[in-house]
């Protein structure tokens, strides 16, 4: 008995040391976004009328990929521009997907039909919710931190990836877009 509780304290004391940062100790990095260049991974969403969705059902076209949650703030932020995209290049074959992830599915359908930010791009739900790990955002594109934009080529391979809503995203990614053959 006094060996069970012995090896208790100790897994309890290595494990909050663990999960506790020092005080004054930096964060520790992030990991990397895809590399521009690469083959952007397939994924399946489920989109508010019930029907999945893949990246791959838009290949032949740029899909600008959002992740996003209806919780987040800097997501709000950059939707009118993102917006702003989606209106004037749908035509011309841009496709605007906005992942919501790391959420829950009743304030997914609750967004859907109430909207905070009013956008008209597609919108679906990963299906991981919040299982961390299992989420298309950190498995498949190594998202750390939302609204985080990828920008995929007809070929499916990623032009551009960035994260954030500042001017700067926005600027990098309107380049991106430009260079892919969007610009008036």
């Amino acid at each position: 008995m006094k060996t069970l509780c012995l090896v208790l304290a100790v897994s309890l004391a290595l494990a909050s040391s663990r999960a506790a940062p020092r005080p004054g100790a930096a964060p520790p990095p992030r990991p990397p976004l895809l590399a521009t260049g690469t083959a952007a991974p397939d994924f399946a969403a489920t989109a508010a009328d019930g029907r999945i969705v893949k990246l791959s059902d838009f290949r032949g076209k740029v899909v600008l990929i959002d992740f996003w949650a209806t919780w987040c703030g800097p997501c709000k932020a950059a939707m009118p521009h993102i917006e702003t995209l989606h209106q004037r290049f749908k035509t011309r074959g841009l496709v605007v997907l906005g992942v919501c992830v790391w959420d829950d599915r009743a304030r997914f359908d609750a967004w859907t039909t109430d909207p905070e930010v009013v956008t008209t791009y597609l919108k679906v739900f990963d299906p991981a919710g919040k299982s961390y790990g299992q989420d298309i955002a950190r498995r498949f594109y190594h998202v750390s931190g939302i609204p985080t934009f990828y920008l995929v080529g007809r070929t499916g391979i990623i032009l551009f990836a960035g994260v954030g809503a500042s001017p700067t995203t926005e600027s990098n990614l309107d380049q991106a877009l430009a260079r892919a053959g969007f610009h008036d």
